[in-house]
């Protein structure tokens, strides 16, 4: 066993039962694979029995979903199915109108397509049908170009990605992403209790710990599964999802190679095709990681970050609002730990 994650281990066991109750993080590099896991699943025995976070631990993996669909939507445009200068009308035909006319495929994967970045809708809907029409008829809130990250146009292409490949969504995620990468654990929730690590109490809806079933209200509100949360998994499976925009699978290396590179680049925000980029000032995963680092974070406290020059995965999962969703700046802290721990002994 290699010790790749080791020089994590007492930043990890530090945050356990403050910032988080269960942690795992798996760490590649050139072949060689490290992973540790610590906590527990749930402490909270109103949400079911206890037990060791272990590597197998299925966790709510927030928006590293979109690293699917964004997956999902490349593999179409691989087959000449779809381009990325498709309109997005195209895809979702309720939202046209003005300079929506102009939003394109492209637009919504890099989040320039002046969407409003959240709404409430799950105050509002009840099925995915009733969800992408009410995200389609909000007004764009500013300049098409203009990069807000936006929950929005992954929602609406939860559907416009079923229209184009006639099937269900989640069974096109399945069929077409998961499978081929061998993320074998990975699906769409609600996921068995016991196997999963429990996030936030909902207090104001739900009206209990939430533990195998998805956090994202907007998500839980059409059944679950979405373009923009809903996905459960383990470590292995989000390695497994890096392998699309790392190693080309499923989408191919041209496709990956394009999704990697700048896009966007807005004040302190760098953006490839679906994936964050390592930002010019501030780390974000730590001082050791080239300016080539890629990756996406997860509003639960997941996190997926690759370095091509460092050749280093590293794959961080945590149920950080197990205790609420205040501690956004403890949160980015304690990433930037992991990855300086992980990725100094190759600087």
């Amino acid at each position: 066993m290699s010790g790749l994650a080791a020089p994590a281990r007492a930043v990890i066991e530090a945050a356990i039962g403050s910032l988080c109750t269960a942690c795992v993080v798996r760490v590649e590099r050139r072949g060689e694979i490290d992973v540790f896991a610590t906590g527990t699943l749930c402490p909270d025995e109103r949400a079911g029995p206890d037990a060791p976070c272990t590597a197998e631990s299925l966790f709510d993996l927030a928006s590293l979903t979109k690293l699917a669909t964004t997956a999902l939507a490349l593999s179409f445009v691989r087959q000449r199915v779809l381009a990325l200068d498709t309109p997005f009308r195209e895809l979702v035909p309720d939202f046209r109108g003005g300079r929506k006319d102009d939003v394109t495929l492209d637009h919504v994967l890099t989040h320039t397509g002046g969407l409003t970045w959240w709404l409430p809708l799950w105050k509002e809907v009840t099925t995915l049908e009733e969800a992408v029409w009410r995200a389609a008829q909000e007004p764009l809130a500013q300049d098409l170009g203009t990069f807000t990250y936006s929950d929005l146009g992954y929602i609406m292409l939860t559907q416009g990605l079923a229209t184009i490949g006639g099937r269900p969504f989640p069974d096109l995620v399945r069929e077409i992403v998961l499978g081929p990468v061998e993320a074998s654990t990975a699906d769409f929730g609600p996921r068995p209790p016991e196997r999963c690590v429990a996030t936030e109490e909902d207090t104001e809806w739900r009206k209990r710990r939430l533990r195998g079933e998805v956090h994202d209200e907007n998500a839980f509100s059409v059944g679950g599964s979405c373009g923009h949360a809903g996905l459960f998994g383990t470590a292995a499976d989000v390695a497994k999802l890096a392998r699309v925009f790392r190693d080309g699978a499923v989408i191919g290396n041209d496709l990956a190679a394009l999704a990697r590179t700048e896009r966007v680049k807005q004040g302190n925000v760098r953006r490839g095709i679906g994936l964050a980029l390592r930002a010019p000032d501030g780390p974000m995963v730590g001082r050791h990681f080239s300016v080539d680092a890629y990756g996406h974070t997860g509003f639960t406290g997941t996190s997926l970050w690759v370095d091509p020059q460092l050749d280093l995965t590293v794959v961080l999962l945590t149920n950080r609002v197990y205790f609420g969703r205040n501690n956004d700046d403890a949160t980015y802290r304690f990433r930037i730990a992991v990855h300086e721990a992980v990725s100094a002994p190759f600087a």
